[in-house]
């Protein structure tokens, strides 16, 4: 029976260690904007792609030297008789090369192949910062809004009490109470329907990261994000653009390098079995040129057309970013207007209300309805300002990580 009893509590104790590490595994981390990117960057599986696809073209790069195989060939000749009498047999090796400057030519566009490869993975961490942080900001915005929405929430739920009291005491109407009770059940709605983006936003956000560890984003107050002017000459776009075009006049230097004449390098020996035989060794240096040559020399002119479209889609692609460019520089104009508002005005206003409400309400000059309704009235510039706040932001990422693909 002790025994029993034993085993009894040192399986009990077992089971709470383990309950108590399963808990302490499922508490969510604080996380930081820097601390999500760092994870995205080293897992998220799009971007990990994009890394191997560099170690791709890396390791192709060497295959501009590749060489066809060697021909080794065995015969004998009736007609190429030794002094002893007897037809030679024949065995030798056979190699052909194209002109030296074939190979440093495609190991050009080997080389250029890696480097737009590089350039395509500098845009698409660029695009994962982007989404990470624009996915980042807006939980910590719902969360924001819904921190104001749930503080209203409580309001209306006292106020709801008060007025069904005011009402069974018949010194409220039925429609007094029906108004706050349909205002308390829309607050609810809406924080319902945030609670669902919060969700999502952590979802998706979890998705770009590529782990499941359970997190939480602080609510902190919300801050203007900074512009960075990146010329556009630097824009990574623009440079893979760029690439793009030298890799067309790469490749047109091969097909160019390709009507050089490709050269044969030979080795033999010959003997036979017969008594007195010897051994007659030869080499024959040759050389290939193309008699028909308009085949490639339609390569060649379809290769001076590729750099032409190339140069084409270059011009339009720095087209099209800069009228991005101004199109997000007017809208966070237009935005910042409304920010200025909420600084200059807004925010006073705001400030002002609550404070007038709660001593108002405090000296009984007004009933909790009108001090609830005067501090509905300050959350709603409160959240006008989130939402601006929050476009606002959207925009300065998309200033800062402009690409146009």
């Amino acid at each position: 029976m002790r025994k029993l009893k034993k085993s009894l509590l040192k399986s009990s104790l077992l089971f709470l260690f383990g309950i108590s590490i399963i808990q302490a595994k499922a508490q969510p981390q604080e996380l930081t904007l820097l601390r999500a990117i760092d994870i995205a960057l080293q897992s998220n599986l799009e971007y990990k792609t994009y890394q191997l696809k560099v170690e791709h073209h890396k390791a192709i790069k060497p295959s501009a030297f590749a060489i066809e195989n060697m021909q080794i060939f065995y015969g004998q000749d009736k007609n190429n008789v030794a002094e002893n009498g007897h037809p030679l047999n024949i065995i030798g090796v056979e190699q052909s090369f194209n002109f030296p400057t074939v190979y440093t030519s495609q190991y050009k566009v080997n080389k250029t192949a890696v480097s737009l490869s590089e350039k395509d993975l500098e845009n698409h961490k660029l695009l994962l910062i982007k989404n990470v942080s624009k996915e980042y900001y807006e939980i910590g915005y719902l969360v924001n809004k819904e921190y104001f929405y749930k503080y209203l929430d409580t309001l209306y739920q006292s106020l709801t009490k008060e007025v069904a009291r005011k009402y069974a005491e018949r010194s409220a109407t039925n429609m007094e109470l029906l108004n706050v009770m349909a205002k308390h059940q829309q607050i609810s709605l809406i924080i319902n329907h945030l609670s669902h983006d919060i969700y999502i936003a952590y979802r998706r956000l979890m998705v770009l990261m590529n782990d499941n560890t359970p997190i939480y984003i602080p609510r902190i107050e919300p801050a203007q994000l900074i512009i960075s002017n990146q010329p556009m000459k630097t824009n990574p776009g623009v440079q893979y653009k760029k690439l793009e075009t030298q890799m067309q006049a790469d490749l047109l230097n091969v097909e160019k390098n390709k009507l050089l004449p490709d050269i044969t390098l030979s080795y033999y020996n010959g003997t036979n079995r017969f008594p007195e035989s010897k051994n007659y060794p030869g080499y024959q240096i040759g050389i290939s040129v193309p008699l028909f040559y308009w085949g490639q020399k339609s390569k060649i002119e379809a290769g001076k057309i590729a750099i032409s479209v190339s140069k084409k889609e270059e011009e339009n692609y720095l087209m099209n970013l800069k009228l991005r460019r101004e199109e997000f520089m007017s809208e966070m104009r237009k935005l910042r207007e409304s920010l200025n508002y909420f600084a200059t005005t807004g925010k006073k206003l705001s400030d002002e209300i609550v404070q007038s409400a709660k001593e108002a309400y405090e000296s009984q000059e007004i009933d909790l309805f009108q001090y609830v309704q005067s501090i509905e009235n300050a959350i709603t510039i409160e959240i006008e300002y989130l939402d601006w706040l929050a476009k606002y932001n959207n925009v300065v990422l998309e200033l800062n990580y402009l690409w146009n693909k």
